[in-house]
């Protein structure tokens, strides 16, 4: 065991050096590697024992049918290789995520010049597809699972072609930095300090001096408006009232680190859930953590920015 992790952690320094992480790459003869697939691999048995029954009966018949096979065997190799040479590979965006969910990422396929490869296989993170003819830019997309919270940076992609006969397989693995944030998983916590939420019995929205609804009726005191005046209570000789209006406000909370119980990824997790929370109520607040902050606000704009910040929380 200790071989094998030993010969894996080389091998990965090898081809982080030979394939680093990258925006974008066109194929070239440095990226593509080349080899035998099984089909190939018996082709090869057999044209050794072709070979040797050629000699062994001095028969020219036999030995020109292996150097046919032999000599399609080194075309193929020019055709399965240019079948990826000059592809470019670019990574055009990925989607913010949360933790033990996924993320969509997009890639760009562009054919180089003309030539137009087949038969193109992509396979990353289980996920497979296939090109059968590139013949015009192909933008595809990918669900990656994201397991922990924070920056997110995708496993190799893997290319590979055994385009014309299948014997051969030309193939590279496609390391992109195109990074995705991963937020916390959401749990439900309860608020305390200055975060704590009204009872669940309280109305979402509180009401301030306005002009939308009636709210109550006082006293008239000299100098107001004798528009707003219930002349009705006036008829009546009930006495002399001012009819008071009010708008719906949005009650606005403070979303503060330091007011979460539990380690630090369960604060996060506990923010998380009321953020979400906050939004689907449509509740104004701000965000405090650890010397970040992000101001009042409300909506999804204003809820995928405090996700992206408790994402980026190290």
């Amino acid at each position: 065991m200790a071989v094998q992790g030993w010969f894996q952690q080389k091998t990965q320094a090898w081809q982080n050096r030979r394939l680093p992480a990258i925006q974008q790459i066109k194929l070239t003869q440095k990226q593509i590697f080349i080899f035998l697939t099984k089909e190939g691999g018996l082709l090869t048995l057999m044209m050794l024992a072709i070979f040797i029954a050629g000699v062994n009966y001095a028969n020219n018949l036999v030995l020109g049918l292996c150097f046919f096979l032999g000599s399609t065997v080194i075309v193929t190799i020019h055709y399965t290789f240019n079948n990826l040479s000059g592809l470019l590979l670019e990574a055009v965006d990925a989607t913010d995520s949360e933790a033990g969910g996924y993320t969509e990422y997009r890639i760009r396929l562009t054919p180089h010049g003309r030539k137009f490869p087949y038969q193109i296989q992509l396979v990353w993170d289980n996920q497979h597809q296939i090109i059968e003819h590139l013949d015009r830019p192909v933008l595809l997309s990918f669900t990656l699972s994201t397991p922990d919270r924070g920056r997110f940076l995708p496993p190799r992609l893997r290319v590979a072609t055994v385009y014309p006969l299948g014997i051969l397989r030309a193939w590279t693995y496609v390391r992109f930095n195109l990074a995705a944030w991963v937020s916390p998983k959401p749990i439900a916590g309860i608020l305390h300090g200055e975060s704590a939420m009204a009872d669940e019995d309280d109305e979402a929205v509180m009401r301030v001096a306005g002009s939308s609804e009636f709210d109550d009726l006082r006293e008239f005191v000299p100098g107001e408006s004798l528009s707003r005046v219930s002349w009705t209570h006036v008829a009546r000789g009930q006495g002399t009232y001012t009819k008071q209006f009010s708008d719906a406000h949005s009650r606005e909370q403070i979303l503060d680190y330091k007011d979460m119980y539990g380690g630090h990824e369960l604060r996060l997790s506990k923010l998380a859930y009321w953020v979400k929370k906050m939004t689907d109520e449509q509740i104004a607040f701000e965000l405090k953590v650890l010397g970040r902050s992000l101001p009042l606000g409300q909506g999804l704009a204003h809820q995928a920015m405090a996700l992206r910040l408790l994402a980026e929380i190290q």
